[in-house]
């Protein structure tokens, strides 16, 4: 006879029942009637009481892993466990050029230099937020009394990032009680964060200790600091304690905290700025004019549950060192991810073209990052890279190539089957297809597959019997108007072979001595050739070829556009309509505006 109790069921009335499996096994209540005695109440409260706790300990193991947390505080706690440090709040980052006209002045000065955080006013959404620069700046007279700021490297385009600069000050204690210094605020934006120690409260020279994630050598005589988020939201520092992590700061320093306090996303787009001070140059001030080279992008919340459950395995197994592949996107990611959408790192010897002994990238930038910030992320990721990779690697950016889907789709219609209309129906295949894309697609290694998406379209409603999809595969290029030029485009997947039915390749219009044309392919060739759609006739017979996946154009002359598009769009039949799997650095995308959608009335057979 059992004596013992099933631990294994953690439901409530698996809990009682299996209290009354073991009483009832008992001498003492043979034959007792649980239900309708006092004893059942009891019975009650501890089945209860077990559930409950049962539930507490669960969770709490959740929140012991990685995997299974649902808390921040825990998913923060576990991450720095294994060197991950989640990323704070990031400011949003613009691109100026500043000048001053001092034409009038005289004698003009050799230079007029503006120290770090020099401040800008802007809006967004009749939001005001305050830009500020984030270096010294310097000016010379170009001889005629314009005065160019520059960055220390020469540069004339200048970053400046929001937020509110803010200052924290501690008093340092015994290294050996591992001091914390608490910043109780949410809002900091720990990749602006400056930390000085000075000798004590009254000296003015300082020691600028330098961010742990950023070193690439320890030793015991160290500078380093740590800046990390705290379970309730606010920020850590701490130091090292002359063993580990370098020197901490001795009893009786002064430690100051200098960082900007940022409001993250809101401020991107901001795209004009306002000086908020003149520049004084001998007791009289003068007007700083700006310009905008890159609105406001890379303003970014706090690193969400999801990311740091993504990353933090990542940056674990990457050591904050650039080995492998994985490597270069994990750090690369951990550094500007407020830029970025997404990454794929590949060496040389999988590029389509083998190159040994070099890392390629592939960057897909937001869609509100600017070239000019996109030159400028590369470059920073470049050091980057020359900081942390440990082999002789050389690393080459190899921009994502995006080929762009045209579909066409016919589905059987019967309205007898639905109170909507033929137009309703329509309209919701159509929402179904572009999230479809949105879902699937516009990321790396992200592929296309027909019959998924033919599923979801039968399923919009039961009066779709049936459908059925074209696809083409859509490339862009952009030609200068009137020269004639060659282009090497390659697709996503090769192209079908060609027949005499059917052109495989054409074009999007284009005006060419006057008239409307486009770019086909001869029929039963794989020939290129320019074809006048005014008067239909061939102009050239021969521009180019295509072959596997790449098209071939050669001598190709555009003389303007023709739309609202200032690009040639070139589309092409994939031999495998079926399924579309980029390779490496391709996306797929939809191009929404050469979706064709139609209607087949069963009983009319009449297409709409």
């Amino acid at each position: 006879m059992a004596t013992t109790i099933k631990s294994t069921a953690l439901d409530f009335d698996a809990i009682k029942n299996n209290l009354k499996t073991f009483l009832a096994n008992k001498d003492e209540f043979a034959d007792y009637n649980f239900e309708a005695s006092g004893l059942s109440n009891i019975l009650d409260v501890l089945a209860y009481n077990t559930h409950y706790n049962a539930l507490i300990a669960n969770f709490a193991l959740n929140e012991s892993f990685l995997g299974t947390a649902q808390l921040r505080s825990s998913l923060v706690s576990l991450s720095e466990g294994i060197g991950y440090i989640p990323d704070s709040k990031t400011a949003a980052q613009a691109t100026i050029n500043m000048s001053i006209n001092l034409s009038s002045v005289s004698p003009r000065p050799s230079q007029v230099q503006l120290a770090s955080g020099f401040k800008f006013n802007s809006t967004v959404d009749e939001e005001s937020y305050v830009f500020q620069t984030t270096e010294t700046v310097t000016a010379t007279d170009n001889g005629e009394g314009t005065y160019i700021f520059k960055t220390s490297t020469g540069s004339s385009d200048i970053v400046i990032k929001e937020g509110t600069a803010r200052t924290k000050t501690f008093l340092a204690t015994k290294a050996v009680d591992n001091p914390i210094y608490i910043i109780s605020d949410k809002n900091v934006d720990i990749q602006t964060a400056v930390v000085k120690v000075f000798e004590n409260p009254s000296s003015s020279s300082f020691t600028t200790y330098t961010d742990l994630q950023s070193a690439t050598t320890i030793s015991s005589a160290s500078t380093l600091y740590i800046l990390k988020e705290t379970p309730n939201g606010f920020f850590e520092l701490s130091f090292g304690n002359g063993t580990t992590l370098g020197v901490a700061p001795d009893e009786g320093n002064k430690i100051t905290v200098d960082y900007l306090a940022t409001n993250g996303p809101d401020a991107n787009t901001a795209k004009t700025f306002e000086a908020q001070n003149e520049v004084t140059v001998n007791s009289v001030g003068y007007s700083v004019s700006v310009s905008t080279v890159a609105n406001a992008v890379g303003g970014g919340n706090k690193e969400t549950i999801e990311s740091i459950r993504k990353n933090a395995p990542f940056q674990y197994a990457s050591q904050n060192r650039m080995v492998t592949a994985v490597d270069y996107s994990t750090l690369v990611l951990r550094n500007f991810s407020t830029l970025i959408k997404d990454i794929q790192s590949f060496g040389g010897e999988d590029a389509l073209e083998p190159e040994f002994g070099t890392i390629f990238m592939s960057i897909l930038f937001n869609d509100d990052v600017t070239q000019t910030t996109q030159d400028t992320t590369k470059e920073s990721i470049r050091d980057l890279a020359e900081q942390l990779s440990v082999a002789s690697f050389s690393l080459k950016f190899d921009d994502p190539v995006k080929t762009f889907l045209e579909l066409e789709v016919f589905f059987q219609f019967n309205q007898r089957l639905t109170t909507l209309s033929r137009n309703t129906i329509a309209t919701n295949v159509n929402t179904v297809i572009s999230q479809y894309f949105t879902d699937n697609t516009g990321s790396f290694g992200q592929s296309f597959r027909r019959s998924n998406l033919l599923t979801l379209i039968d399923n919009v409603s039961p009066a779709i019997l049936s459908s059925r999809m074209n696809v083409k595969m859509q490339r862009r290029f952009t030609p200068t108007l009137t020269a004639v030029q060659g282009f090497n485009i390659r697709y996503a997947a090769e192209i079908a072979s060609p027949d005499d039915v059917n052109h495989i390749v054409t074009s999007n219009a284009f005006r060419f001595r006057n008239k409307d044309c486009i770019v086909r392919n001869k029929l039963n060739t794989n020939k290129l050739e320019v074809f006048n759609t005014e008067d239909k006739e061939v102009i050239i017979d021969n521009v180019g070829d295509y072959t596997g996946d790449k098209i071939n154009i050669v001598g190709l002359q555009v003389d303007s556009f023709v739309g609202a598009d200032n690009f040639i769009k070139l589309s092409a039949t994939p031999a495998n309509q079926s399924v579309i799997t980029p390779f490496r650095t391709d996306i797929v995308e939809f191009d929404d505006t050469k979706l064709v959608s139609s209607t087949v009335d069963v009983e009319s057979g009449v297409t709409n």
